[in-house]
């Protein structure tokens, strides 16, 4: 049976639903950019103005026969808005809004991050929903344990803030003391499947999700055969999103000589869920009970860099993952065949060089996994996105109009490969036209993260107006 990560869609999304009406009463956005090429929208507005920014786009996959023919990867159209101001009396307002619909209707949509800012002397308070910008490794990997990850898609997943108060004490000219603290716990929402409960069906309508199985092999004999019957049970939304997240870190600056060091208890970026499976044999099928539950977990870094010469950085950085053995307040009853998640500690160094000037960035960067993974008997198991990788990103500004990007990932221990090109051309002010590929490559016989997306290969354009 595979594994059940995604089948969470339905209670994330209420509870998202619910805490995004909060969040949304503190207005902002982040400047839409044209994909990190260099190229810029120096036309200027009304909306400009007032502080809005945003983009309308649409992007087809299927310019190469069979690519894209994945479900919901076709097409897709998105909507990109925000906010950010700045006040005299020291307060900022910042708000982003993401949203994206695809080919089979499904409407994803994400705050990366809605906050009031408020300086009071040298010290900075956010309250909202913001970027906790703690772990360079997290992010550029896409491990997403520290921050939530906007998920539209698994080649860039992108970051989404977490909800709570985060202070920032500058204590001296080269060390800063954040503190961040929170009694209300979003979970990721995307992507998300498409359940029946009247069938007690879970479907994909998007290519980064896994279902469950529809049939079980019942008989031994290596050919699934009887119809599987889930069955969600849900908890009150309130039960899901009160719950705290407290961390702080340290953040060193001498000269070219920088470090920071962090900790934080919070739950995991997902929901995780236990099965109990029984078969009823005068129906012939087999009954799965979900129950969703939250796992806390204690997650800590550290990263130092040097600035060796103008333009060029270089950084050393560890992330530890360890999550709880049990699920947070009360811990179903199994009564029968039990499945629960094996949760499993995670170690990670990485390290690298970057260069950044105006019109050329590159980077060289490398991340391994130093903790053990033994999946043996793990029904429920979440591979890691990456063991032992290397990573070369390059991004030109050719002219003011013309961009290129392009970005390998190779792991030496799984060979999974993720290659992505891209060019942007600024046709006018405002629209933006952009082709590329997406490729990932995986041995037939892995097990591992990416050959359970093997397929979701993408040579798209798009079509985009910037405002």
């Amino acid at each position: 049976m595979k594994k059940f990560s995604n089948f969470n869609s339905q209670l994330t999304s209420r509870a998202t639903l619910l805490c995004c009406s909060l969040l949304m009463l503190t207005p902002a956005i982040a400047t839409v950019n044209a994909s990190n090429i260099n190229i810029k929208n120096t036309n200027k507005s009304a909306i400009d103005d007032s502080g809005f920014k945003g983009s309308v786009g649409f992007q087809t996959n299927e310019w190469v026969d069979d690519v894209g023919e994945v479900v919901g990867n076709k097409y897709w159209g998105e909507f990109d808005l925000g906010y950010d101001s700045t006040s005299a009396i020291d307060m900022d307002k910042k708000f982003r809004l993401k949203t994206r619909v695809n080919d089979e209707g499904q409407i994803m949509f994400s705050l990366p991050e809605s906050y009031l800012k408020y300086d009071f002397g040298e010290h900075t308070a956010y309250f909202g929903r913001a970027i906790l910008p703690w772990s360079a490794l997290d992010a550029a990997w896409g491990f997403g344990k520290l921050n939530n990850r906007v998920n539209f898609d698994g080649f860039e997943p992108g970051q989404e803030g977490l909800a709570g108060v985060l202070v920032d004490f500058k204590l001296s000219p080269s060390v800063r003391l954040q503190a961040f603290a929170s009694g209300l716990y979003i979970p990721e929402m995307n992507p998300g499947t498409k359940t029946d409960k009247d069938k007690g069906t879970v479907e994909c309508t998007n290519p980064w999700c896994s279902a469950p199985d529809a049939e079980a092999d019942t008989n031994d004999d290596g050919d699934p055969d009887t119809p599987i019957v889930y069955d969600v049970n849900m908890p009150e939304i309130q039960d899901i999103i009160f719950r705290y997240s407290i961390g702080g870190n340290i953040d060193l600056k001498v000269k070219d000589f920088g470090f920071n060091a962090f900790v934080i208890r919070k739950p995991e970026n997902t929901i995780s869920l236990s099965v109990e499976v029984s078969l009823d044999a005068p129906n012939n099928v087999v009954n799965a009970e979900i129950t969703p539950q939250v796992y806390y977990q204690n997650v800590a870094g550290m990263e130092a860099n040097y600035d060796v010469v103008r333009n060029v950085n270089i950084y050393a950085s560890y992330l530890g993952i360890k999550p709880d053995k049990n699920p947070d307040r009360d811990e179903p009853l199994i009564v029968y065949t039990g499945i629960k998640p094996n949760k499993k500690d995670e170690e990670y160094v990485g390290t690298g060089v970057r260069y950044n000037n105006k019109n050329f960035k590159a980077s060289v960067n490398y991340v391994a996994r130093i903790s053990e993974f033994d999946i043996t008997d793990d029904v429920l198991v979440e591979y890691p996105r990456w063991n032992q990788a290397a990573n070369l990103n390059l991004s030109l500004g050719l002219t003011r109009k013309l961009g290129l990007s392009f970005d390998y990932k190779y792991d030496m221990h799984t060979e999974d490969r993720l290659t992505m090109f891209r060019a942007n051309y600024l046709y006018r002010p405002n629209i933006i036209i952009t082709a590329g590929a997406n490729v990932i490559g995986s041995r037939a016989e892995n097990d591992s993260y990416w050959s359970n997306f093997v397929n979701n290969d993408t040579v798209y354009s798009s079509l985009k107006y910037t405002f």
